[in-house]
């Protein structure tokens, strides 16, 4: 079996169905369904007895889709895991896509879908299927000109892989799909699907004081990570590695300080201050604190 297309989800019983829809009307075919509920509370229980043995159903308690993640992987017989979340959508071509990479380019370790973002489904009625076109690096920290993000729910990881890295880390509730790559960065193949669309990523709301913090923690512990000496790659990699990092964490600063939360925006833009000098990256380091921060205090939180 080629794919196990693992699928976390929580209280998201609305949307399930047409996920699942769209792993159904894959043309490709040698897939096999695993569906974790991470302790929901609505109907997706309900839901999932319905489906019957087209997909293979777990539950936990409720962990977080990390830890989901882990436990549907646990379980898996395929080669390849494709992880998608449980309110986004597939195209029929998807898993097509991902398996013609995988022959082309030998067998990967990482592949990471092209998006498109919608609303509504009506958002995605543009999206047509093309040559199958890709961008293909050694391994994803020689990715790290690019700024290639490779999110939980967009990623296609080898079995051996993803096993071999231990997982999802259940210690973080935001980045943690940022650790698990950093620690794959040197796995033997990244490739980047750059045409046709494979994934229809939904937009929602979230709570954003919560959300908030939680980037804070997380960007909080890929530093910590790195400074530990803790990711692949040794001191030959580190400037790839550090590239990779502040990609994610200076987006964070300019976000945590619009959210009120300036001491926080401020612990990472000096934690990752002496990277940033060393990558160049002077018109960031410049234009935080040039950025309205400095009318607010940097050592209280809201």
């Amino acid at each position: 079996m080629l794919f196990s297309v693992i699928i976390p989800t929580f209280n998201r019983a609305h949307v399930l169905p047409r996920t699942l829809g769209s792993v159904f009307a894959q043309r490709s075919t040698d897939y096999e369904i695993i569906v974790v509920d991470d302790g929901s509370t609505d109907d997706t229980r309900e839901y999932l007895r319905s489906v019957g043995e087209r997909v293979v159903c777990l539950s936990q308690v409720n962990h977080g889709p990390g830890e989901a993640r882990n436990l549907g992987a646990r379980h898996a017989k395929g080669d390849y895991f494709a992880f998608l979340d449980s309110d986004d959508l597939w195209f029929p071509w998807t898993l097509s896509c991902f398996a013609e990479l995988i022959g082309r380019y030998g067998g990967p370790a990482i592949l990471s879908a092209r998006l498109v973002e919608f609303s509504a489904e009506s958002d995605l009625k543009d999206a047509r299927e093309t040559e199958v076109k890709a961008q293909a690096f050694r391994d994803y920290y020689a990715s790290h000109c690019y700024h290639y993000f490779v999110g939980s729910g967009m990623s296609v990881l080898r079995r051996d892989a993803f096993l071999g890295s231990r997982g999802y880390v259940n210690l973080i509730s935001s980045f943690e799909d940022h650790d698990l790559i950093m620690r794959l960065g040197e796995a033997s193949g990244f490739i980047q699907v750059i045409e046709p669309v494979t994934l229809g990523y939904r937009k929602h709301s979230e709570n954003l004081s919560g959300s908030s913090r939680r980037s804070f923690e997380g960007a909080c512990y890929l530093i910590e990570q790195e400074q530990a000496g803790r990711y692949p790659g040794g001191r030959a990699r580190a400037r790839e590695r550090r590239a990779i990092i502040t990609q994610r964490t200076r987006p964070a600063t300019f976000s945590l300080a619009k959210r009120g939360l300036i001491r926080e925006a401020w612990a990472i833009y000096f934690a990752t201050f002496a990277w940033n000098v060393a990558l160049g990256r002077w018109r960031y380091l410049c234009g935080f604190p040039m950025d309205g921060l400095l009318a607010r205090t940097p050592t209280t939180s809201e």
